[in-house]
């Protein structure tokens, strides 16, 4: 009997073995596939035509079954999201495996294969034209089944081959696990789920490349990870539990990513009805393959031991002598938590006194900004210690920054070595408060009061150089950012003065106009929000910052426009980079660049490159950041044009970009896109400005008199949308 006839004997002899046998919930099965439907009589009910797009595919298994030979075969129902019937699935991926225990007394998966089954004449997928499929195949590694165990099939369909009178279709790989004898399940692993890795990678299936214009990966799955790279399937690079765990405790410098740092961004410390086995990575029995992954020796593949620094080498267990909660783990995330949450700052009131101040020659408009904070605990009560006097706080932070619409100015300027004023401010006002006495406070309430002052020093160490407010600015609104660290036990995270763990807290901001305070409504529009962010970076743990961690509203502050600062290595060569547009500082440009990996400090050699990681999604998934309509280039185009200049000297020349261009640019770099973007928007690059075609006040560049943008006129918002994920 040929592999096809006998597939095709198998598949009838299993239909009496739908899944209601072989469940691991004990309840019945659905029902298998139906036949041909007959004529339709009166009030018979419509048949569901078969669909003709899919903007999601729901894969419902009717039957599986393994033969004594070991043959696998499975049926089951293709359907998109308005429950209409998938025909001409050309072909499949069907994997198996089974649980096994180990000597060590964990369990791990055995693959059995992942076969491509194609419809045709030697097919082993069987299209039976009503939605329903029947696919049958042989395993690999059969002298190690084991009808006794759990077994597991996942049918893939994948992305790329689309389907005749649909097209490309999602991804989809659900798994399906059984006994063989219908009883229920006596063993899962359900540890880690999808939508965790999803958080950040969006679509697993895009996680493994360096490149993104490659196809996705093998599956959208977790639960397929683990069962290909299984001691029994792709080893190459280890299993899948040191995969996981090597690739990221290597993330940039440790503490940026929070997969990177804390395990519970993946997984669970309580077993849940959707992750039974959960909470077992915490057990004693956990897997030492999984502590090699982080803690392993060297670089070779699979890790097999470590060696302490005391000579010992394990291979055995890491908890015969470790906790696995205890410091790093569990513990010190937790203590991390407590320490981030023991203080809120907030500013409750702002008073503003316009007034003037001269440097370098220039008289400059400035205000006098008087700022009350009020500090709490995390029990909402008010701090009787202001932050000089507790000794708690490593550092406390006011930045302020003015004209929200125009996405901000460098307004704070260095001085020169003559004491006049400079054109290399690389910083927005910064207030440094933990070093500084209140001059009002009212301890019962938590409230104390601080004035910025509105001179402009000529010491550039100075930390209360004066905001400058350009002429025709004063109706603008201003934003003021307060960030702070806490000082706190290691173990526990309580606030302590001799604490060695020091942690930032979460960053406040408020708006501000020469009137005082203004609500929420007068804030610069939110581009990207902190829970996006977070997915990846963690709650508080944003960037490189030791301070600050609100990228909705207080990053932009000093990655403004106007920064016309280049990255510290090019600095310190006193060479500009190349492209000095993708390498810019401002928020709109320096996000999108590094991300994309873009900028030139991040692909020099590798002794000088800096920021180096791949962005864990597809790089056209901005959704992953971004808010609902934050990507609307009518509102980019009218904010403030990208100032950079070419060398570092004191009077160095000062060029202007068009802000779409600049923001677009940062990922659609090149010539060719240059040139799309200057003959088709209208847009300027890198224009030498001076007060023929700008407006300034002293050093600072309040208007650049650029060609109006046009961007917006292809690219709507619902353009921008479709083609970027959202």
């Amino acid at each position: 009997m040929s592999f096809k006839q006998k597939a095709l004997a198998t598949t009838v002899a299993m239909a009496l073995f739908g899944l209601g046998a072989c469940g691991s919930d004990g309840k019945d099965g659905p029902q298998g596939p139906q036949g041909p439907e007959g004529p339709q009589g009166p009030g018979a009910p419509e048949v569901p035509n078969h669909a003709t797009s899919a903007e999601s595919l729901n894969l419902e298994y009717l039957e599986a079954g393994i033969d004594a030979d070991g043959i696998r075969t499975t049926t089951f129902k293709l359907t998109n999201e308005q429950g209409q019937t998938v025909v001409g699935l050309p072909r499949v991926r069907f994997l198996s495996s089974q649980l096994a225990m180990t000597d060590a007394g964990y369990s791990e998966r055995q693959s059995f294969g992942y076969p491509r089954c194609e419809t045709g004449e030697d097919g082993c997928l069987v299209d039976h034209g009503d939605g329903t499929y029947t696919v049958t195949a042989a395993p690999e590694n059969a002298d190690k089944y084991d009808a006794s165990l759990p077994q597991r099939f996942m049918v893939r369909v994948e992305s790329n081959i689309g389907i005749p009178g649909i097209g490309p279709v999602p991804d989809i790989m659900p798994e399906y696990d059984f006994m063989v004898d219908g009883s229920d399940l006596t063993a899962t692993r359900a540890m880690v789920a999808t939508e965790s890795c999803n958080a950040c990678h969006t679509d697993i299936a895009y996680a493994r490349y360096d490149t993104y214009d490659r196809s996705p990966h093998y599956a959208n799955n977790v639960e397929a990870c683990s069962t290909c790279h299984s001691p029994d399937g792709k080893t190459s690079k280890g299993i899948f539990v040191q995969r996981a765990h090597r690739w990221h405790s290597g993330l940039p410098t440790n503490t940026h990513v929070t997969a990177a740092y804390d395990c519970t961004s993946c997984h669970v410390t309580d077993a849940t009805e959707e992750l039974p086995n959960g909470a077992e990575w915490l057990a004693p029995s956990a897997n030492i393959q999984s502590c090699l992954g982080c803690h392993g020796d060297g670089d070779t593949y699979p890790r097999t031991e470590y060696t302490h620094s005391f000579g010992s080498t394990m291979t055995d267990s890491c908890t015969n002598c470790h906790s696995t909660a205890q410091h790093d783990h569990v513990d010190r995330v937790a203590a991390r938590t407590n320490a981030r949450n023991a203080f809120s700052v907030n500013v409750t009131d702002v008073a503003v006194a316009p007034m003037t101040s001269d440097r370098g020659g220039n008289s400059y408009n400035t205000a006098e900004v008087t700022v009350t904070l009020t500090i709490l605990d995390s029990e909402g009560m008010p701090v009787t210690q202001a932050p000089n006097e507790s000794q708690l706080f490593n550092a406390m932070r006011i930045t302020a920054a003015w004209d929200a619409d125009a996405g901000y100015r460098m307004l704070t300027t260095e001085t020169k070595d003559d004491g006049s004023l400079g054109r290399l401010a690389d910083h927005s006002v910064n207030y440094r408060v933990e070093g500084i006495a209140p001059t009002t406070s009212v301890p019962a309430e938590g409230k104390y009061t601080y004035v910025i002052s509105g001179q402009l020093e000529d010491d550039n160490t100075k930390n209360n150089t004066g905001l400058i407010i350009p002429s025709n600015t004063d109706m603008a609104v201003g934003v003021l950012a307060v960030e702070a660290q806490v000082k706190a036990d290691e173990k526990t995270g309580v606030p302590a003065m001799d604490g060695k763990l020091v942690e930032r807290i979460r960053s406040t901001t408020a708006f501000f106009d020469m009137n005082g305070l203004v609500d929420d409504s007068m804030k610069r529009r939110q581009v990207v929000s902190n829970e996006n962010c977070a997915s990846c970076h963690g709650d508080q743990a944003y960037g490189m910052h030791s301070r600050r961690n609100d990228l909705e509203q207080q990053c932009v502050a000093c990655h403004n426009v106007n920064m016309a600062q280049w990255d510290k290595t090019f600095k310190a060569k006193d060479v500009a980079p190349e492209d000095t547009v993708v390498d810019h500082f401002a928020w709109n440009t320096y996000v999108h660049a590094l991300h994309a990996q873009n900028r030139a400090e991040q692909n020099l050699d590798a002794t000088e490159a800096q920021r180096v990681f791949k962005y864990p999604a597809r790089l056209n998934d901005c959704a992953q950041c971004h808010v609902d309509g934050s990507v609307n280039l009518v509102a980019i185009e009218t904010t403030g044009a990208l100032i950079t200049r070419h060398d570092m000297t004191a009077d160095s020349d000062f060029f202007a970009t068009s802000p779409a261009a600049a923001t677009c640019y940062s990922c659609h770099n090149g010539e060719a896109a240059k040139a799309h973007m200057i003959h088709s928007g209208a847009a300027t690059f890198e224009k030498m400005i001076d007060a023929t075609n700008a407006t300034f006040d002293g050093d600072v560049v309040v208007d650049a008199k650029l060609p109006r943008e046009s961007c917006s006129v292809c690219h709507s918002e619902a353009n921008i949308a479709e083609k970027h994920s959202f």
